[in-house]
């Protein structure tokens, strides 16, 4: 009798531990986002042209990091009533998708989203630069004076301003075009005045957005120097990229001030070499 009731006794634990392993597993009852259509509010003139191109968001609820997503994926919400959220806009850094990465210059975006399980809300994030950022350079090449110089070797291709609005970016306005042949094989354009820049590791970025049917190379010049940063892959539509400047400016030795240069050499199998540039813009801290 009593051999039964330890078998019995252990029946209804061994069912009352799997009753609850099975309860615990349960996946807690989420709702679920889409981020979509973000933008840049710009807040200064200072701050150039409101271009942008966020990747993915770094999502945060009640200041619990959730992971990274990419927009207009489907992002789950685990939350009661309301979740407050936080996002910070995602970009590729220097254009590379294994380099994703919050971009520092961007304020994070925080919300509160009432909630109800199984149900699915979209959000689009309207971004803002952090009061510190500072822009020592900005050109979208709608005005008189125009920030780059030609410096390519004497009798090569210079820039032309173009007004085409099948040609220039957003349909609107002008950008400024680079072409070259085998006769005139290289093109470069340098910024008329040198910037000050921060050194000891202090983030700088260029922002640009290009279109081109061959291969682009961002720089900086200082002394008597030029170092390339990127090499910009070509791009049948426009792109936007964000460009890690920072240690290519602090590579030693350092300088007070730097250029900034955009080139080209012709590839040999582009037989009409278009480059198409704008909203030019250095970000610094």
């Amino acid at each position: 009798m009593k051999k039964t009731i330890l078998i019995l006794s252990l029946f209804f634990s061994l069912v009352f531990l799997f009753s609850c392993s099975k309860d615990s597993l349960k996946a807690p009852t989420a709702s679920f986002m889409v981020f979509s259509n973000p933008t840049l509010n710009i807040t200064s003139s200072s701050q150039g042209a409101n271009s942008l191109k966020v990747s993915d968001v770094w999502y945060y609820i009640d200041e619990q990091f959730q992971g990274c997503y990419p927009i207009d994926g489907i992002v789950p919400v685990v939350a009661n009533g309301s979740a407050n959220i936080k996002l910070f806009g995602g970009i590729r850094n220097n254009g590379i998708g294994s380099t994703r990465q919050p971009y520092y210059f961007f304020k994070p975006v925080s919300f509160t989203q009432a909630v109800e399980p199984g149900k699915t809300y979209t959000y689009s994030p309207v971004f803002e630069y952090i009061s510190s950022a500072k822009f020592p350079l900005k050109e979208n090449f709608e005005l008189t004076g125009i920030l780059f110089q030609n410096a390519g070797n004497p009798g090569d291709s210079s820039y032309v301003i173009v007004t085409n609005p099948n040609l220039v970016y957003g349909g609107s306005g002008k950008s400024l075009f680079l072409g070259m042949s085998d006769a005139k094989p290289t093109a470069k354009i340098i910024t008329t005045t040198a910037s000050n820049l921060p050194l000891s590791g202090a983030r700088i970025y260029m922002e640009l957005n290009y279109k081109s049917n061959q291969e682009i190379t961002v720089g900086v010049n200082c002394g008597s120097e030029q170092r390339d940063a990127l090499v910009l892959n070509a791009s049948d539509n426009w792109n936007k990229i964000y460009i890690d400047l920072t240690t290519v400016v602090n590579t030693t030795p350092t300088y007070s001030y730097y250029n900034f240069y955009i080139s080209a050499s012709k590839n040999v199998d582009v037989a009409n070499p278009a480059i198409y540039i704008d909203n030019v813009k250095v970000v610094t801290e």
